[in-house]
């Protein structure tokens, strides 16, 4: 039967991309018995296993779906748990969970694409390429008129993380610090909507024909459908289920309404240590250090990292340099680390409130001495 899907595939649609994806849906999960850390040594899978579960139970995690990647390849890949405590739905494979703010990386790379089709500059205002009808919901501060893609992707805008009720404010001059903002990536949106002449539907269309399909990403949405409803993991806080959050059907919000899996979102992972489907001097400048814990200390107090690129946080863990991200939104949690050269990552969400540390205790149990 398996080879059957796959040469009805080859025969459908010849050698592109999508077969990827046919043949991810029909392979059986990594079965490995071990995986390597960053150090190249040996974990047994089993007690990684125990380890997650161990923490699942202390930190009240209902549910979990975790990969891992080595020299560039899927080696592990488990889901844990319930998506659902009341009702004891099981996690499987179809399950999504909002990725938090892990959605914005992946929207740099899709700005990065932009840039390669020549349709957006990462250093001019972003108010040259925004519509009029948008103008008025920045305006409050001159200085906003001196934003760049860069400066929003970097977080170097001057924005808050979140307006509130209130004015959208500006507290230094964009480009001089650093201050973590999701403000600054609905205000990206606004000028990608402006420039491909679009809404948030069409923007999710662009999204699904430059990354996510080519990719075989095929439920990773920023605008929710009635399968990614169905699908969704239910969130939870301190082991007790919240109200499942619709507000991702009408928004295209950049900085965290991404819905997904560990499962997924490796080809993405996969994608980036491979450098597919950007050209290389791209992905030299996705990785590329915009501003550092030197100029702004605030990147290790409050980030724990030592830099910032246009996309990604910059860690130190433990001797090596890795990229990623954390998220938290009600009752989701997610972190992924990677680390370029060596072509590792490490990759979980799961449905918990604010669970900061279960990703970094993860990681820490894999590279413990």
């Amino acid at each position: 039967m398996r080879i059957l899907v796959i040469l009805i595939c080859l025969f459908m649609v010849g050698f592109s991309l999508s077969c990827r994806e046919a043949a991810q849906n029909v392979n059986e999960r990594p079965t490995a018995s071990f995986i390597k850390n960053l150090d190249g040594k040996q974990v047994l899978t089993d007690s990684l296993d125990e380890f997650i579960q161990l923490q699942m139970t202390r930190m009240k995690v209902p549910g979990v779906s975790m990969a891992i990647i080595n020299d560039g390849k899927l080696v592990y890949y488990k889901v844990y748990g319930v998506a659902d405590i009341a009702s004891g739905k099981q996690l499987t494979d179809s399950t999504l969970f909002e990725g938090a703010s892990t959605s914005k990386p992946v929207f740099a790379y899709m700005t990065m694409k932009l840039m390669e089709e020549g349709k957006i500059d990462l250093d001019t205002p972003l108010v040259k390429y925004l519509d009029p009808k948008y103008v008025s919901n920045y305006n409050f501060d001159e200085r906003y008129a001196k934003i760049t893609a860069r400066m929003v992707l970097s977080h170097t805008t001057g924005f808050p993380n979140w307006r509130g009720n209130g004015d959208l404010t500006i507290s230094f001059d964009p480009g001089s610090e650093f201050s973590y903002s999701g403000e600054g990536y609905q205000f990206l949106v606004r000028a990608v909507e402006s420039i491909l002449a679009t809404n948030y539907k069409g923007l999710e269309e662009y999204f699904q024909e430059k990354v996510a399909q080519p990719l075989g990403m095929t439920h990773t949405k920023y605008v929710q459908d009635e399968y990614n409803r169905t699908h969704k993991a239910t969130p939870h806080r301190n082991g007790e289920t919240m109200e499942i959050n619709l507000w991702t059907t009408e928004e295209f919000n950049a900085a965290s309404a991404l819905h997904t899996n560990a499962l997924e979102f490796s080809s993405w992972v996969i994608a980036l240590l491979d450098k597919e489907g950007l050209e290389d001097k791209t992905f030299e400048l996705l990785f590329e250090d915009q501003i550092t814990v030197e100029e702004a200390p605030s990147l290790q107090t409050e980030e724990g990292a030592i830099a910032w690129t246009p996309g990604f946080a910059k860690y130190d863990q433990k001797g090596h340099i890795v990229y990623g991200h954390e998220g938290n939104n009600d009752g989701f949690n997610a972190l992924f680390l990677l680390d370029r050269e060596k072509r590792w990552a490490m990759i979980q969400f799961n449905n918990a409130n604010e669970v900061y540390d279960f990703g970094y205790d993860l990681f820490g149990y894999l590279h413990k001495e």
